[in-house]
């Protein structure tokens, strides 16, 4: 098969993969609110700096402030002023928003265990490896700055 009739199935079949309604749950775990809910809960009740936030997310701090804003209202962070650095303001996760992404991942979790008993252990490892194993060929062209521009923020 030509590479451009390879590319075009794979664009295709990309498409149709970002329209599946598990796509839209999964986004939220990669930007936005739940983004933010999911990195400071795996620092299990660390208080993190905004910038960190921002940083990881690879979001503008600009942005990283009006969701923080938006969940602070919602009770689902508290944040201060650091001790050793006024000029610094520390997040935590409180009790609300770790009860709120316990219920989003658990979502998540139930949709993805519908996908695995559809398409069985075998073709989920499968895609698994392939999956892992398109992740790790970006990192390798990024390495030898083969990949066009540079990262962009989301």
């Amino acid at each position: 098969m030509k590479k451009e009739e390879l590319r075009e199935r794979l664009i295709h079949e990309l498409w149709r993969m970002y329209k599946m309604d598990i796509i839209a749950h999964l986004i939220e775990f990669v930007e936005g609110e739940t983004a933010v809910l999911a990195y400071l809960a795996e620092r299990d009740g660390q208080s993190v700096n905004p910038s960190n936030i921002s940083d990881e997310l690879r979001v503008s701090r600009a942005r990283t402030a009006n969701i923080l804003r938006s969940l602070r209202q919602k009770g689902m962070v508290d944040m201060a002023i650091a001790d050793d650095d006024r000029r610094k303001m520390l997040v935590r996760l409180t009790e609300e928003g770790r009860r709120q992404f316990r219920e989003k991942f658990r979502f998540v979790s139930d949709y993805f265990d519908l996908y695995i008993d559809v398409l069985g252990e075998e073709d989920i490892s499968e895609l698994t490896r392939l999956l892992k194993k398109t992740v790790d060929s970006e990192d390798t062209l990024r390495h030898k700055k083969l990949l066009p521009g540079g990262e962009h923020d989301r």
